[in-house]
């Protein structure tokens, strides 16, 4: 049996981190409430993907995206918001994978999750190659 995949949820909000654990019950979900927070764990360890949340106590979940793609160009990341205003594109444009609306959360997270780790493993480069 393989080890679960493993999340790392960057929200001030503990219920949403609490909500997606529940959600992805098969995955091992990691909490973060803050950008240095969230920061420093993708840093220091491997995540299968990584979700953030756009409004952070010290930052934005965009600007997370873009630190963590400084060093880490291949974890899928989702922008998890209850804000309307941000675009899939402007997910895209910092290397994310898109965005999930809150309010869609339970419903839409799962699947999103999947094919997120699916398009990772597609793009893997196979260890037979080079």
């Amino acid at each position: 049996m393989s080890a679960k995949k493993r999340v790392l949820c960057v929200d001030d909000q503990e219920d949403t981190c609490g909500l997606v654990s529940a959600v992805l019950g098969d995955y091992n979900v990691i909490a973060e409430y803050s950008k240095a927070g969230g920061l420093g764990q993708a840093a220091t360890e491997k995540f299968d993907l990584i979700l953030i949340d756009y409004h952070l106590p010290d930052g934005t979940g965009l600007e997370l995206c873009v630190l963590i793609r400084a060093f880490d160009p291949n974890t899928p990341i989702l922008l998890v918001t209850c804000t309307h205003s941000i675009s899939h594109e402007e997910v895209i444009a910092v290397g994310g994978q898109g965005v999930i609306r809150k309010d869609h959360l339970s419903h839409l997270l799962p699947v999103a999750a999947a094919r997120a780790l699916e398009v990772t493993l597609l793009e893997a480069p196979s260890a037979s190659s080079g």
